[in-house]
């Protein structure tokens, strides 16, 4: 490792960021694909510092080894999320570049917890899927452990023999209704009450809401609804996206749902799945092949059930390798 030189990514170095996250997706088996854009927008997303938050080892030659990056969530009532991720090129594993970028990642989210007083604990989170044994085994080894476990579902929309999506109308005074750009302030309040009582949760303020939901490049709104009480009370929405860039390496068109949330007072009544059937039909409409969606395991409103009802099968799971530090507040 000696040879390899460390610095923090910059603007300049995303086609070779992009070259490496891409080629090792190809070797770990992963079907999502990052694009150029999304690497730009992780280098200037809400609270980044890229001078800070980033790191990449580069080889005598100029190619680039293995970068990562630090993510800080917004503080939410009971812990802030610390998401590392990052990789190592293929042909330069197995050489220690894994384990240092790991435990700077480590060091970094221990530095902002401190540096920022949170008063609620934090939580440093690695992500992973199941098929990335040796991922696995390096976050073990460096002390995180799972702590919780996220399913990946799909059903066919329009492929020969797919299963029809038949719910009971929605109660009484809602109705489902195309997203509206006007209404998009509104579905941010339901969405931080929706999810309160979720893992890990914390609110969106409008400025990340506009930079990873409705203001994202693969947000669909034209596939995207809302449930509506009454003349415009936000009672449940779904948030649904087009990762195009990942069609070919699945080998299938799908529309993917990002958010869905249903407010407490809703619950239990038909909205989600009506907004899900809701979607079905757009994405058929649309041409697509498959809805997806993937779920954390443990949700309390009970979703994973919901879905595995409406025809949505697992295809694939992931991890989360996680440590906690002590409040710094």
């Amino acid at each position: 490792m000696g040879e390899v030189s460390w610095r923090p990514l910059g603007p300049a170095d995303v086609p070779a960021w992009h070259a490496l996250v891409t080629a090792a997706a190809i070797a770990d088996g992963r079907e999502e694909r990052y694009t150029t854009e999304d690497l730009v927008d992780e280098l200037s997303g809400p609270g980044v510092v890229p001078a800070l938050d980033s790191l990449a080892g580069f080889l005598p030659g100029g190619d680039l080894a293995a970068a990562g990056m630090v993510t800080a969530r917004t503080a939410g009532p009971v812990m802030r999320r610390y998401d590392l991720w990052g990789t190592v090129h293929p042909d330069h594993r197995d050489r220690g570049l894994g384990r240092y970028l790991l435990g700077w990642q480590e060091a970094r989210a221990r530095a902002v917890h401190a540096t920022d007083r949170t008063a609620v604990p934090g939580r440093i989170g690695v992500g992973v899927e199941d098929q990335q044994e040796d991922v696995i085994r390096l976050a073990r080894h460096c002390g995180f452990t799972p702590g919780r476990y996220y399913t990946v579902l799909r059903r066919p929309v329009n492929a020969e023999g797919a299963p029809p999506l038949e719910v009971p109308p929605p109660p009484p005074g809602v109705r489902i209704v195309p997203y509206r750009d006007q209404a998009d302030e509104a579905v941010r309040a339901a969405h931080n009450e929706a999810w309160i009582d979720h893992w890990g949760f914390a609110p969106r303020t409008a400025e990340r809401w506009r930079a990873w939901v409705s203001g994202h490049r693969n947000f669909r709104p034209e596939w995207s609804r809302m449930a509506l009480a009454g003349p415009d009370e936000v009672a449940g929405y779904v948030v649904n996206f087009g990762f195009d860039q990942d069609w070919d390496a699945q080998g299938y068109t799908e529309g993917w749902t990002m958010l869905l949330g249903v407010r407490r007072a809703w619950r239990g009544r038909g909205v989600a799945a009506n907004l899900l059937a809701a979607s079905v039909a757009a994405y058929r409409e649309a041409g697509l092949g498959y809805a997806g969606l993937d779920v954390d395991t443990e949700n309390p409103t009970g979703a994973l059930q919901l879905y595995l009802k409406l025809g949505y099968l697992p295809r694939r799971r992931t991890v989360l390798l996680d440590k906690e530090i002590p409040p710094a507040g």
